[in-house]
């Protein structure tokens, strides 16, 4: 082959090794995030230490922290660690599905992901495809990549400070004049979305065999009914609480309506990562309230939600759905099946350093 021919293929296949290694998508700050088999690194001190930080990750140094609150809490070392900046965004979820043929979430059609979403945390995908994706990169690129354990995550959330959320020790939300001011991504920043710009749109509660199934409504109308018949109507309090979100027993509230069916369907009220500037942690992770709750690989004993008593691996940090005292630093006994994809639960990776 005439060493022209041979110059110009090296030139494509070079051209094509850094296509393959160009940033996915960028965050909601116009921040690239790398494609996630990118080997690109930045050097961090660590005491005497230095060590190689991945781009698109932050270090959490080595030390001891308080893990937990109250009578629970304890003292926990850990090693030094590299943890995902932000959740694994659906650019960066389909570029390990291009790679490996695996299967899309339910909420993409055509195996991508929707308009406009590229910058979301992928949502449905189950602690067992969440693992998969991590051994890719690890593969990928050599580096020794895992889902975090509960007191890692809980390390990097809580920040140097070990905060009861990433910014501080309260929700610090204001709900005034039908605007909502919050550091995360709960269920108030939708429920006041909806409030404002949406409130004569008209739904129905659609557990059709229940009592008030099929009954129409428009959102600024919506309730929560008890057994009784005692109705919560749907609003924000001062401070950010959300009144009749759900009524579980009548199926009713916000969470009963086709409206909402029909946004958890296609992924729920994400917002774009590092949309929250003020919300991030003392290391500088953002998200670790909110958005998208992130599966842990620490196994527990769930006391809290429909999961209640069942052994599940641990989720974290609260979601779009969660009320926003959900959202704490700390763990709320919440866990998943690791088999289960849900709309509420991401993920991010952690990552142990190189020197």
């Amino acid at each position: 082959m005439p060493r022209s021919l041979v110059a110009v293929l090296s030139l494509v296949l070079l051209a094509a090794r850094v296509h393959a290694i160009d940033p996915v998508t960028k965050a909601a700050d116009g921040t690239p995030i790398p494609h996630p088999a990118s080997k690109v690194t930045r050097t961090v001190k660590d005491g005497e230490k230095t060590v190689q930080v991945p781009k698109g990750m932050v270090y959490v140094p080595a030390g001891e922290f308080t893990f937990g609150t109250g009578v629970g809490a304890k003292k926990v070392k850990l090693d030094g660690f590299c943890i995902g900046k932000y959740h694994v965004t659906n650019a960066e979820y389909k570029a390990f599905l291009d790679a490996t043929g695996g299967r899309a979430p339910s909420y993409w059609t055509k195996g991508t992901y929707p308009d406009g979403k590229a910058n979301h945390p992928v949502a449905f995908v189950s602690m067992t495809q969440a693992a998969a994706y991590a051994k890719w990169v690890s593969k990928e690129t050599g580096w020794t990549v895992a889902l975090p354990t509960s007191e890692q995550w809980e390390k990097a959330a809580r920040g140097p400070k070990n905060t009861l959320y990433p910014w501080g020790g309260s929700m610090d939300v204001t709900y005034k004049d039908g605007v909502l001011t919050s550091k995360f991504n709960y269920n108030g920043v939708l429920a006041a979305e909806y409030l404002k710009t949406h409130p004569t749109l008209e739904t129905a509660y659609s557990a059709k065999s229940a009592k008030y199934g099929g009954q129409k409504v428009t959102v600024e109308k919506i309730v929560a009914y008890d057994d009784a018949g005692k109705a919560t109507a749907f609003g924000i309090g001062a401070t950010g609480q959300v009144r009749g979100w759900v009524a579980h027993s009548t199926n009713t509230g916000f969470i009963g309506t086709d409206l909402f069916h029909t946004l958890s369907a296609a992924g729920g009220n994400t917002t774009p990562v590092g949309t929250y500037e003020a919300g991030k942690s003392g290391y500088g992770c953002y998200d670790m309230a909110g958005n998208l709750w992130a599966w842990c690989d620490t196994k527990i004993t769930a006391t809290n939600g429909a999961e209640r008593g069942k052994e599940v691996n641990e989720i974290r940090g609260g979601s779009w759905y969660a009320t926003g005292t959900s959202c704490k630093s700390v763990s709320i006994g919440e866990g998943r099946a690791p088999a289960g994809a849900y709309n509420t639960v991401g993920f991010r990776v952690v990552m142990i350093p190189k020197e």
